[in-house]
């Protein structure tokens, strides 16, 4: 749909975007404060994304035994993140784009997802991207619903940077995405 709602962005455009969860969504247990980052959008007009600011109580290093593959101990702090509610057993990695694998999509000139085991082997041998985070699962809103949920006022739309993705977690990067939906909002009335 190329319709504009109150954020003033087409559809279209939500790919390689930030979505911010307003009090509209308080009462939803799975995206209650959640800051979700678009990288992908359908022919079938489908949006795909993945929750940013949900960290699991999983550590990469758990997912390398399960795999088979032995992560370096200075991984041992990073943690899979839960994506979303839908197939939460796909482990998919966001990163910058400098750093590819054998299944890896383009979001933005910046930003790509990857999702297939020879990522995690290059992991484990020391060749990360820049800037990275791992999910277990992801969001996915069928033709329409996310368009309904924004003209309900249950998101924000922000235009991130890879220092909004990746450096910060839990509630700060809520707070911070929070700051970049009414810095652009209050842009359109200067």
């Amino acid at each position: 749909m190329a319709d504009h709602y109150q954020t003033g962005v087409k559809m279209e455009d939500l790919k390689g975007k930030l979505l911010v969860a307003t009090p509209a969504l308080d009462q939803d247990v799975v995206f209650h404060h959640s800051v979700v980052y678009v990288y992908e959008h359908r022919k079938d007009g489908e949006h795909v994304g993945v929750i940013l600011n949900k960290p699991s109580e999983f550590r990469c290093t758990s997912l390398g035994a399960l795999k088979g593959v032995q992560f370096a101990p200075a991984l041992e702090d990073q943690v899979i993140h839960k994506g979303g509610p839908v197939s939460d057993t796909s482990i998919l990695l966001l990163h910058t784009s400098e750093w590819t694998s054998t299944n890896t999509m383009t979001a933005t000139d910046e930003v790509c997802m990857t999702s297939d085991a020879l990522m995690l082997e290059k992991l484990a041998m020391g060749n990360e991207p820049n800037g990275w985070r791992m999910f277990a699962g992801m969001s996915v809103w069928q033709r329409g619903q996310l368009e309904d949920e924004i003209a309900k006022g249950g998101w924000l739309v922000a235009e991130p940077s890879n220092h909004s993705i990746f450096d910060y977690a839990t509630e700060e990067q809520y707070v911070k995405a929070i700051d970049l939906a009414a810095s652009k909002t209050f842009a359109n009335y200067l």
